[in-house]
């Protein structure tokens, strides 16, 4: 968002927390809140998050206030926060939505009630409804928020693919054998391993398809070590392969190694920004049958199943059995991200939202 938004001319600020490394994005300035001793932040809700938001807003609510903006962009939890400072400041407001916080918090189980549930419903709801624009990244938050805030002008801005250059045959081969890789098909996995995301069906379906290879790219250490101990890859498995946690670079090479692409997400509304990834990979696509995949794609551009082992492990047998059809399939995903999600149609959209945006701030 903010290259896209850089690359139209637009002056950006940037305010992240501590962690992880700069990236020099022309146009682009960027500040960081002050780092606190919480250790590394895993992805969903956390004890870490909460304490580094306490800094975060003390400086965005502080840049706000002498930072000459004419618009604030916050994206998720930081928009709730914002809004008030923002009403105070009379300084416009665009919440980005890619999740909703109350159904993250529900979800991770992190707070399926109480009063920390209560506070992030209303800060949403009013943040959604005291915006300027609000920007999403798929229908199901479109409408969501529609229902939510009925008069909110909203835009639906899908993430572009996360895939550079295609990694060479040398790169490929020389991760394959890093990671003792023979002949048999390879499904790959990337992403996080919270609960959500369903690793544990792909790790129990591993077994029920012992000619091929599974391969995971993600996962913290002990979510890892807790995967190796799961029954069936103790008694039936040993086909699958945990690459830990790797460099966004190494995403072609691993791709490269794939016979074809695995989802498979237990629950959620947002689509996984790793299945527009996917697509553009021209690899086949096998997913759950739920709303965050089919809401994108359907039978014809992918293998919908069941969230279940045996549902995924008959996703990846109709693949292997069926060559030419898994080319047909993949190759209409590739051209739907071509004509749809590129990054040339995404900042086209945001183009169109800012300009909108423009208008009503006048």
């Amino acid at each position: 968002m903010v290259s896209a938004l850089a690359a139209q001319g637009h002056e950006v600020e940037l305010l992240t927390y501590s962690q992880g490394e700069d990236v020099a994005i022309p146009g682009v300035r960027h500040r960081r809140s002050l780092a606190l001793p919480v250790g590394r932040v895993r992805a969903g809700p956390s004890l870490a998050k909460l304490a580094l938001d306490v800094p975060f807003i003390a400086g965005a609510w502080w840049r706000m206030a002498v930072g000459r903006f004419d618009v604030v962009h916050a994206v998720e939890e930081a928009a709730h926060f914002a809004a008030p400072v923002a009403r105070l400041l009379g300084l416009p407001l665009v919440v980005d939505v890619d999740s909703s916080i109350p159904d993250q918090l529900r979800e991770s189980g992190f707070a399926t009630r109480g009063p920390l549930l209560w506070a992030a419903e209303a800060l949403e709801n009013h943040a959604l409804r005291h915006s300027v624009a609000v920007v999403t990244v798929c229908a199901s938050l479109t409408n969501g928020v529609r229902r939510r805030a009925p008069r909110a002008q909203v835009f639906q801005v899908e993430d572009p693919p996360l895939l550079g250059p295609a990694a060479s045959a040398a790169d490929v081969a020389t991760l394959k054998a890093s990671l003792g890789l023979d002949a048999r098909p390879v499904v790959l996995y990337s992403g996080n391993f919270e609960r959500y995301q369903g690793v544990e069906l792909l790790v129990d379906a591993a077994a029920l398809v012992p000619d091929s290879q599974f391969v995971f790219m993600g996962g913290e250490p002990e979510q890892i070590a807790r995967m190796r101990t799961r029954p069936t890859v103790i008694s039936r498995g040993g086909n699958c392969v945990f690459a830990g946690k790797r460099p966004t670079a190494e995403l072609p090479a691993f791709l490269g190694t794939a016979t074809m692409v695995v989802s498979p997400r237990l629950s959620g509304a947002n689509t996984p920004f790793k299945v527009y990834t996917y697509l553009a990979s021209g690899r086949p696509l096998v997913a759950t049958r739920i709303l965050t995949h089919t809401q994108l794609v359907d039978d014809s551009l992918s293998w919908l199943v069941e969230p279940t082992p045996e549902g995924l492990a008959g996703g990846v047998r109709a693949v292997l059995a069926d060559p030419d059809e898994a080319r047909r399939r993949a190759a209409r995903g590739l051209d739907l991200i071509a004509r749809e999600y590129s990054e040339a149609r995404h900042a086209e959209k945001v183009a169109a939202a800012y300009a909108a945006i423009a208008n009503a701030i006048r």
